[in-house]
Order: C-alpha cells, then sequence, then structure tokens
C-alpha cells in the first residue's frame, strides 16, 4: 500500500515511517523537514490540492505545529489546516484516514492542545476515519515531554517536579508499539472509532523520573513542589519570552488528564510492553 503520512520528519512520524516500511508499505513523507524519499515538502496551511494523491491509499496524519501558543492561530494551523488537509485526502479518493490525536483529548480536556485535536478527530469520525490517541510516548531518543525529561535528568543533580492528585499518573506507550498498532489499523481497514494506545498500568510522574535516573545510572535529588507554583512559574516564564522545555498547556494537559483513560485502556486488545 502507499501510505501518505505528514510530519514524517518528527519523532512519532519517523517511528511510524520505520513500522510501515518494515511491513512492505510505500511511505510518502510529507513534512517541513528533507526525509527518506519519497518525499515532498509540506507544511500545515499549504495547499492540500497541490499533493500527489493518485495511487495513495491511506493518510496518517501525526503532523502538528508547537510553535502557535494563542488560540487563533492553533485553530487556523493545527485544526483548519488539518481538517482541509483530510477532506482534501477524502475528496481524492483516499480510502483510509488515520489521525495521530493524543491521550490530552477527550470532551471535558482543558489543554488547547487536546482541544485542537478534539475538533479534528470530530472531522475524522465524519469522515469514517480512524483515530489514535496514544499516551506519553517513550522509547530511544524520544522527544516531547520524555525527551525534557530525559534532558533534566542527564544536565541537572536537582530535579524539582510538579506534584499533583495520584502523584499526576500517567499511561505510557513506547514508540514502537505505537508504530505496530498505526500498521495493524491501516491494514485491518482503518475501522471507524477511537482507540487510546497504552500500557493500563499507570505510572506516577516521580517514578518516571526515578525510572530515568535508574537507566542513566546517576542520583538525582528529586523534589516535589505543587503543580499549582510550577504553572505560576512557566506563565511568568512565558510572558517573558523564556523557552521552556515544555509548555504550560503541556503541563495543563498533565494535571487534567482522562478519568475514563483506564476504561478505554482495559477495553484495548493491544498488548503493550510496560514502562522498565
Amino acid at each position: 500500500m502507499k501510505i501518505a503520512l505528514t510530519g514524517a520528519s518528527g519523532y512519532v512520524g519517523g517511528i511510524i515511517a520505520a513500522a510501515l516500511r518494515s511491513h512492505g508499505h510505500e511511505v510518502l513523507s510529507l513534512s517541513r523537514r528533507e526525509c527518506l524519499a519519497p518525499w515532498m515538502r509540506y507544511e500545515l496551511g499549504d495547499d492540500p490540492d497541490l499533493l500527489p494523491w493518485d495511487g495513495v491509499d491511506a493518510i496518517v496524519h501525526a503532523a502538528y505545529d508547537f510553535t502557535n501558543q494563542k488560540w487563533e492561530d492553533i485553530r487556523r494551523c493545527n485544526v483548519d489546516a488539518a481538517i482541509a488537509l483530510l477532506r482534501a485526502a477524502h475528496d481524492n479518493g483516499v480510502k483510509g484516514i488515520i489521525h495521530i490525536s493524543s491521550s490530552s483529548a477527550f470532551p471535558e480536556c482543558l489543554s488547547l492542545y487536546g482541544k485542537a485535536k478534539m475538533i479534528v478527530e470530530d472531522e475524522v469520525l465524519a469522515l469514517g476515519g480512524t483515530v489514535i490517541r496514544p499516551g506519553l510516548v517513550w522509547g530511544d531518543n524520544a522527544t516531547g515531554m520524555m525527551g525534557a525529561l530525559e534532558k533534566a535528568v542527564r544536565l541537572f543533580p536537582v530535579i524539582p517536579y510538579p506534584n499533583g492528585e495520584a502523584g499526576l499518573n500517567q499511561y505510557l506507550v513506547h514508540a514502537e508499539d505505537l508504530g505496530s498498532c498505526v500498521v495493524n489499523a491501516i491494514v485491518s481497514g482503518g475501522a471507524p472509532g477511537i482507540r487510546l494506545i497504552a500500557h493500563p498500568q499507570p505510572i506516577a510522574f516521580p517514578d518516571i523520573l526515578t525510572a530515568i535516573t535508574r537507566r542513566r545510572g546517576v542520583r538525582r535529588l528529586l523534589i516535589p513542589v505543587p503543580w499549582q507554583w510550577v504553572m505560576l512559574s512557566m506563565r511568568a516564564a512565558e510572558a517573558c519570552g523564556i523557552r521552556l522545555p515544555f509548555r504550560c498547556d503541556s503541563l495543563v494537559g498533565l494535571v487534567h488528564s482522562n478519568p475514563k483513560a483506564i476504561r478505554m485502556l482495559l477495553e484495548n486488545p493491544e498488548k503493550l510492553r510496560p514502562y522498565p
């Protein structure tokens, strides 16, 4: 099969591309940065009707632009542009539509990231597509929040971390398991619906940091700080134009997670590896 993949040069996109190729599929990489051929430069907001749709059997939309912080900019770039892309794919005869969403997306979510993903999810479901909500993605050379935590453990002897209810439990998925799940969704015909992909065992935020220090063979002093204090500090830093390892909106998603996640995970038939 020929699969168009947005965000192919990113971490998650690269994992999905490798999984697709390992199963014999051709990947049309659509990204801002050049990657393995066949590749076409594409960023959210470009005219999707100019893309080479002939022969494309499915599209996996994994691109997201994190540079925008205001809702109107997020809506324009990550919602309206994504919907235009997926409608163009559908109108050009692409049968399989798969949207890589996030576990931060659910009806009552408070993060702007989750809200943007939710709006696109509704469009994907209306087009008969499949929504995949990965948990916190971990693995070699991880980026995003896991990458920021790995970097913090590597650089700092003292690590303050946000503390909250139930230890800010997280559900994690290994990058390669996510890639396999995407491949399975395509091969199975991409049945319409939402699938939350993560191991069902929740991991407390400090336990993630402890596991990273143990794996790296280092000792670090972990200091819990009320998440509200962390939020205030991050908002002040962002207001001053200071670039942080991750955004305030990410902390919102971390603190206000999906209360129905465990029920969705227990209904998930995939067998995924636990976080070490």
